[in-house]
């Protein structure tokens, strides 16, 4: 017996996810899609960034190997980078669209607008629901000056496409869609400069893991303007100029393009919330409780349009927590701790409070700390830049945050989530023992330097 209809509005990272729980507990799931399956993630997002960064990241290794003997004239076919690209994308999202169809997932293709508390129009189609998931994404932030044509100011979508690589790119933000993208960019032999508002490249990260970012950047040749504030952009001969200030002064840059990557807004205009009584907030997401429930005690939100993290698998896990919560599985908040991943080179990987938030809120904290200088397995891949750091509370030496920078750190910073979701102390941590060699290693050394206790570093 079905356990009620279920409305999906989107089909992400959160929304799909969603809509295969949700059939799979007995719920009768519509997934309302307006664009294609897969959302921003799978189509103009993580995924095709992700595969043009391993490609570049291959041809960028060979280039310089010649210290392991390996010797490599390396040139990108770009025609073929951007297919392989297209065909990752193709791949991933015919599996979902496969998945949802197999699952009994109804999939209706149109724009979703609510005309009352238990039902929504789709292009003329009503809809009528018990309970409504909206995980409607979000958008690119557009800035006064810098109005986006699609062809020389872009977005990231337009930045995906790599068949033609501009001489000079100029980047308005250094986030981390901003800084994956200067990566393959530059990678490719594009002249990159990119001006940031704050004294630093990505605001709100660890500061050794944004300077080790800045510095590895400028080694590939990047330029960063901080302190910086772009205000106009006109076009001289094929050219674009843009005016900005840094420290107040005054300044001006050329590029063939200008990629906008400030943040990004919530998709909840349109969706007539007001007719459901679902409210939002001053900067349009939407308003949510613990359980993810809107002010509509029918209709849930997750993802990007609800804010904080604006993450795929944070969508995900939203996703799965209230179709699990509505068949009675489970109840309450599924996680407490969300890590973050930059695919630069080293990558970046944080979970948990950084050592400024802490120190902010006046908690006592022991660093624990541990280089890929001192790691046998980095020094056998030849990458050795970057660090493994671990906060611990200082009376009871509970974990409450962790960064990564360095090789594969997205795939190293699960351990230390699952560390911290298990309530695992510093101290435990480190006397789990981890294979030789292997990078993950250095998690073990940086848990054991909490107290002073690392084998392979010399402390005074």
């Amino acid at each position: 017996m079905s356990k009620g209809k279920l409305l999906v509005i989107g089909a992400g990272p959160g929304g799909y996810v969603a809509a295969l729980r949700g059939t799979r507990l007995g719920f009768d799931v519509t997934l309302v899609e307006k664009d294609k399956i897969g959302g921003v993630c799978l189509n103009v997002g993580c995924i095709p960034t992700k595969a043009l960064l391993s490609a570049t990241e291959l041809g960028h290794d060979a280039a310089r190997a010649s210290g392991m003997g390996v010797l490599a004239d390396v040139r990108y076919d770009l025609e073929k980078l951007d297919a392989f690209k297209e065909s990752c994308v193709k791949k991933l999202t015919g599996g979902v669209e496969f998945l949802l169809k197999k699952n009994g997932v109804k999939i209706v293709n149109g724009v979703a607008s609510f005309s009352g508390p238990d039902r929504v129009c789709v292009d003329g189609q009503e809809i009528i629901f018990d309970y409504a998931i909206v995980a409607t994404g979000s958008s690119p932030i557009e800035i006064p000056g810098f109005p986006f044509d699609g062809e020389r100011i872009i977005t990231s979508t337009e930045a995906l496409s790599v068949r033609e690589i501009p001489e000079s790119l100029l980047i308005i933000g250094a986030g981390v869609i901003g800084l994956e993208i200067a990566t393959v960019y530059a990678r490719l032999g594009c002249r990159v400069e990119i001006i940031e508002m704050m004294p630093g490249c990505l605001p709100g990260m660890d500061k050794d893991l944004a300077r080790l970012a800045e510095t590895e950047l400028r080694k590939l040749g990047v330029k960063f303007n901080f302190s910086s504030t772009a205000s106009s952009c006109a076009e001289r001969e094929e050219r674009l100029c843009v005016d900005f200030t840094c420290a107040g002064e005054p300044r001006k840059t050329e590029a063939d393009k200008v990629l906008v990557c400030v943040g990004r807004r919530p998709n909840s205009s349109g969706l007539c919330l007001d007719k459901a009584g679902i409210e939002i907030s001053e900067r349009m997401f939407i308003k949510v409780d613990e359980e993810l429930r809107t002010s509509n005690p029918r209709v849930f939100a997750i993802g990007d349009v609800i804010g904080g993290p604006l993450l795929a698998h944070k969508a995900s896990a939203e996703g799965l927590q209230v179709t699990e919560n509505l068949a009675g599985v489970s109840s309450g908040k599924r996680f407490r701790f969300i890590p973050s991943v930059v695919y630069t080179d080293p990558e970046l990987a944080s979970v948990g409070a950084t050592e400024e938030e802490l120190a902010a809120k006046g908690i006592p904290i022991k660093v624990g700390k541990f280089p890929f200088t001192a790691n046998g397995r980095a020094a056998a891949m030849g990458k050795t830049s970057g660090f493994v750091k671990i906060i611990a509370q200082a009376e009871t030496d509970e974990i409450l945050g962790a960064h990564i920078g360095g090789p594969h750190a997205s795939e190293m910073i699960a351990e230390l989530a699952l560390a911290m979701e298990a309530g695992v102390k510093a101290s435990q941590l480190g006397r789990v023992v981890h294979p030789h060699p292997t990078l993950s290693e250095a998690i073990m050394e940086a848990a054991e330097d909490v107290h002073s206790a690392a084998v392979h570093i010399f402390r005074m």
